[in-house]
């Protein structure tokens, strides 16, 4: 069954937090009120953002009540990786800081793997696709 459009969702973010296309986003854990937030290094990401967060009238990013359209994590999902990585085809990716994947282990969570040919190195801001996991 695809992943898509059925599992697309407006999420409303955490005041402050401006996601773009292929941020690694996470449930915000100080609020409690079930708002997304950059994942950081070791959480568990949920949900991968499809575009940037919403904008009011004057065309600027809204700051405090933001929406992000999401997909849940699952099968292959475009991301965004940490600027300099150098990636070889099947590379072992993990939720990082920033809501940016990494090549680095650590104690972070699998994201899944990567499914391009060698990318040496990673450019900010650029979309690799990841066969994302559900579970860690």
């Amino acid at each position: 069954m695809a992943d898509f459009p059925s599992n697309l969702r407006s999420m409303t973010v955490k005041d402050g937090v401006l996601p773009k296309a292929g941020h690694l986003l996470t449930y915000d854990a100080t609020s409690g009120a079930g708002t997304l937030d950059l994942t950081a290094a070791t959480e568990v990401c949920a949900f991968i953002a499809l575009d940037e967060s919403s904008r009011g009238d004057d065309n600027a990013l809204d700051t405090t009540g933001a929406t992000v359209t999401a997909c849940p994590v699952g099968g292959m999902m475009y991301v965004r990786i940490n600027a300099g990585e150098n990636l070889l085809a099947g590379a072992t990716l993990y939720v990082g800081a920033n809501g940016e994947a990494t090549i680095t282990a650590g104690s972070n969570k699998i994201l899944g793997h990567y499914l391009g040919s060698a990318t040496n190195p990673t450019v900010a801001g650029d979309l690799y696709a990841v066969n994302t996991k559900q579970t860690n």
